[in-house]
């Protein structure tokens, strides 16, 4: 049959501690066991109305039964799909735009409806916090439907609502187990207009789909318009995953997240004055009625260097001081020390220096400004 006998081999790991190995593949087989029906809550009654007519079938059909009668189907031919998800998924191989692939396919429960499936891959390293020792890869899965009409002036009818349980029918088929770790990117504008579908799966270098950061940017990832989005994890196979999600939730939180990256320079320098100024205004708010301190000035000097004056008002008379912040030094000190070169953390490190009633060594007078250097040192 077209689409069978391929098999990627990859490595799964839990996060956390319920973190395991053990061998997965996309699999091209039929799954044998039966999932309770009751636990998608996708049922014939839960589906919307859709345009083309919903094909009988059981009622309890779960996206798992789909996806195995998908891959048996010997009139669907996923092959280009699996042969471009090996390459991209590949060990060394980089991520480019014009790694996609679409096939058009027959809908499995929508009579005369196409359903175009495309998968592409890319770099998220600038939607979150990741591990930069594992490369990280985004695959993304888009589904998009239209009735078998004849096309108007070269232009395609109007789509259609896909099912749910057939859009993660789609997804399993073409990604196989790694599908446990998708999410459903729903934007406000979906809510509204039939636009494509869209499912992200993070995997590293190693093969390894991982769940995906409490930071990353939904609305990026999706592709599909609107304002806002939010992720819908895909209810998994793997009954440690099911039982780790459970008990630990669908997102890693992002200060959790070991070996993170950094972000360019020039961002570097944006995000950690957002940082160091938003965890001031924190301490200052902290702090209600009482004024202990005074911030002159919080400046950027291009993208490397930031100056902070601020007075300290004591019992004993005001005391004035100065950070005087080496950006690439304060960087550096943070990966080799603490190996964590967000500039996040660093900003919120700095700007919790002046409440803590800290001690400088050898700081330079002048003019009766006490200066202290971060990062000089690198």
């Amino acid at each position: 049959m077209p689409g069978h006998g391929l098999r990627i081999t990859i490595t799964r790991r839990l996060p956390g501690d319920a973190r395991k190995q053990r061998r997965i593949g996309l699999r091209h087989t039929a799954e044998t066991r039966k999932p309770e029906p009751a636990r998608h809550g996708m049922g014939r009654d839960s589906r919307r109305q859709h345009r083309g007519s919903v094909r009988a079938m059981p009622a309890d059909r779960t996206p798992t039964e789909l996806a195995a009668s998908i891959r048996s189907d010997p009139g669907i031919d996923l092959t280009p799909i699996y042969s471009r998800l090996a390459s991209i998924l590949a060990p060394g191989s980089e991520p480019h735009a014009d790694q996609s692939r679409s096939v058009r396919v027959p809908s499995v429960e929508l009579d005369d409806v196409t359903v175009t499936v495309s998968v592409w891959c890319s770099d998220p390293s600038y939607l979150g916090t990741f591990d930069r020792t594992a490369d990280t890869k985004m695959v993304r899965v888009a589904l998009l439907a239209h009735p078998d009409t004849p096309e108007v002036e070269d232009t395609l009818p109007p789509p259609v609502d896909l099912p749910l349980r057939e859009q993660i029918a789609w997804v399993r088929a073409v990604l196989g187990d790694s599908a446990d770790y998708a999410y459903r990117v729903v934007t406000d504008a979906s809510m509204v207009r039939v636009r494509p579908s869209f499912f992200v799966v993070l995997v590293e270098s190693d093969g390894s789909p991982r769940l995906a950061p409490s930071d990353f940017a939904w609305l990026l990832a999706s592709s599909g318009g609107g304002r806002r989005a939010y992720p819908e994890k895909v209810v998994p196979d793997d009954p440690e995953l099911l039982w780790y999600l459970r008990r630990h939730g669908d997102l890693i939180r992002a200060d959790r997240v070991a070996h993170p990256q950094a972000s360019p320079p020039e961002v570097w320098a944006q995000e950690f004055v957002s940082s160091l100024t938003a965890t001031i205004a924190d301490e200052l708010g902290r702090m209600g009625a009482s004024r202990w301190f005074t911030f002159e000035e919080i400046r950027l000097h291009g993208i490397d260097r930031v100056i902070v004056r601020y007075t300290w008002h004591l019992v004993d008379g005001d005391k004035r001081f100065g950070f005087d912040i080496d950006l690439a030094g304060l960087r550096a000190y943070r990966l080799r020390v603490h190996d964590d070169p967000r500039a996040s953390t660093a900003g919120r490190r700095v700007g919790r220096t002046p409440f803590s009633q800290p001690t400088f060594r050898d700081p330079e007078i002048v003019d009766g400004v006490t200066w202290v250097a971060f990062g000089a040192s690198g």
